[in-house]
């Protein structure tokens, strides 16, 4: 496996941003460092419509110490564009040449139509979503991108952001009503010109950006979210207004002080989140999806072909075949583990009576559940509840993230799972019996290949009024019986109220 590595700098109205990551193949990517400098481009514009010359300093102090990052990592390919700040000022191409003769940075300004795509290329190859308004507020462009399954549709980018509206409607600071109403009087206006919201009409609003990553944040503090995911966390519209309405009651001191909330965004937080609400609202949006995914990774997506045309096909599998390169895990057993735990699932129906779709948590759980290993084996079954849980799984949901690592913590244990208080409002009783009972199937699959090397072909259940036998048909040797039986048995007597027993046939 040869593993190389990219950087991608944006470098935007409010901040400049580098990530740099590893790749496997030209295909499977991680990030390895992420690093946001606040340079604030985009500020005073408005009234000279030129960059000032305090901030484009301030951008090549940045751009200096992003490029030694970059030559320390020894990136082999680095991508620098530059959005709307640069774009809209008349000495942005001035600005663009100076960056080449002082740092040695090729850098693309980038249009705005360019930008909506690489938004749509970030977002739809990392969320499973079907019909989508895509909306990224940044610090001097919005882009909105309509999405019907999984298709760009149409996009559109208005050169105004969050820097923007802060500066021409005074947000800074204290808002009055008069502010407020202010804005809607030029929001209401412009969205009558935008056909583009008038055909999202009903559908979710997929959030990028820093201004909804923050909103996403602030709501997690108020609710005691237990998890710290930015990436498709969901929000009801009312609770998409409770945030805007909580920051717009504050003053810039206070806002300082609101938890979830960037110190670089305090003063300019109050204009993009306000017309994410609007937005919302005008086209009977039901919930906004958060996105951590935007430019920089549709960037990527692009260098790795996976553009408009070629979209990744399965979001969850070539996301979690990432994680089980990066963490060296035995792909024949984890694969062999989970063909087992499936065909025990589907034979004790009659037992668990599951109807819910539980196929990417058993997946998640199985392919993953020795990927603690990579740290220490001693409990590496909690190193791996870590990693399911903070490794960057995409295309399932937040809650079935958790679930799956539950699943791979308690795959060698036959006590009844515990809760840790900071999960009992997100897990309720029947999900902990899900939990329960797929991971007895793990912990069962998993002794079953205890020999690593997949003797055992297929596993006939038969269920009895008071008994479960596994018959067993290996090839090379037997399994152990009684130490499956020791190892799974109570377990299997708590939750299925029958005893558990094992009969081995070997083919020679």
């Amino acid at each position: 496996m040869v593993r190389r590595n990219i950087g991608v700098i944006d470098i935007g109205s409010n901040s400049v941003h580098l990530v740099i990551g590893e790749y496997f193949n030209n295909e499977y990517f991680q990030v390895i460092d992420d690093v946001k400098v606040n340079v604030r481009l985009s500020e005073g514009m408005a009234e000279t419509g030129h960059l000032q010359r305090d901030r484009m300093d301030f951008g090549l102090e940045t751009l200096a110490m992003f490029k030694s990052m970059c030559d320390a990592y020894g990136i082999e390919k680095v991508i620098t564009v530059a959005t709307a700040a640069i774009r809209k000022a008349a000495n942005g191409k001035d600005y663009v040449a100076e960056i080449k003769e002082k740092i040695g940075m090729d850098v693309e300004i980038i249009s705005g139509d360019k930008e909506a795509a690489m938004d749509y290329l970030g977002a739809v190859n990392t969320l499973e979503i079907k019909d989508a308004l895509l909306m990224d507020i940044g610090g001097g462009s919005t882009e909105f991108v309509l999405i019907r399954e999984r298709r760009k549709v149409d996009s559109i980018s208005l050169p105004f952001g969050s820097v923007d509206l802060s500066e021409e409607f005074d947000l800074a600071d204290e808002i009055t009503g008069e502010k407020i109403d202010a804005v809607d009087r030029y929001l209401n206006k412009l969205f009558e010109k935008l056909p583009i919201l008038s055909q999202a009409k009903g559908f979710p609003v997929i959030g990028v950006g820093g201004t909804i990553r923050n909103v996403g944040r602030i709501h997690r503090n108020i609710i005691d979210y237990p998890m710290e995911i930015a990436h498709n966390y969901h929000m009801k519209a009312e609770a998409v207004r409770q945030v805007c309405d909580l920051a717009a009651g504050m003053n810039l001191v206070e806002r300082s002080n609101l938890k979830g909330l960037s110190k670089g965004r305090t003063d300019i937080f109050v204009g993009s989140s306000h017309t994410l609400e609007r937005v919302m609202g005008y086209i009977g949006s039901p919930e906004l999806i958060i996105s951590n995914a935007g430019i920089r990774d549709g960037i990527v997506f692009d260098y790795f072909g996976y553009n408009e045309d070629n979209l990744v096909y399965d979001i969850f599998e070539l996301s979690l075949l990432d994680i089980v390169l990066n963490y060296n895990v035995n792909v024949p057993h984890a694969y062999h583990v989970l063909r087992l735990a499936r065909s025990l699932f589907e034979q004790l129906k009659p037992l668990h009576g599951i109807t819910q779709d539980v196929e990417k948590m058993q997946k998640a759980s199985a392919m993953l559940h020795d990927s603690g290993i990579k740290i220490q084996y001693g409990n590496h079954h909690e190193h791996s509840f870590y990693i399911i849980l903070n490794a960057g799984l995409l295309g399932i949901e937040q809650k079935e993230i958790l679930m799956s690592a539950f699943i791979a913590l308690n795959h060698r244990t036959n006590k009844k799972i515990k809760i840790s208080n900071e999960y009992v409002g997100l897990l309720k009783e029947a999900d902990r019996l899900l939990i329960d009972q797929l991971s007895l199937f793990l912990q069962i699959a998993e002794y079953l290949d205890r020999s690593m090397d997949g003797v055992v072909k297929e596993v006939d259940c038969v269920i009895l009024a008071k008994e479960v036998q596994l018959h067993v048909l290996t090839t090379g040797h037997s399994v152990f019986d009684n130490m499956i039986v020791s190892e799974c048995g109570k377990k299997f007597k708590r939750v299925f109220n029958r005893t558990l027993s094992i009969k081995n046939e070997v083919i020679i």
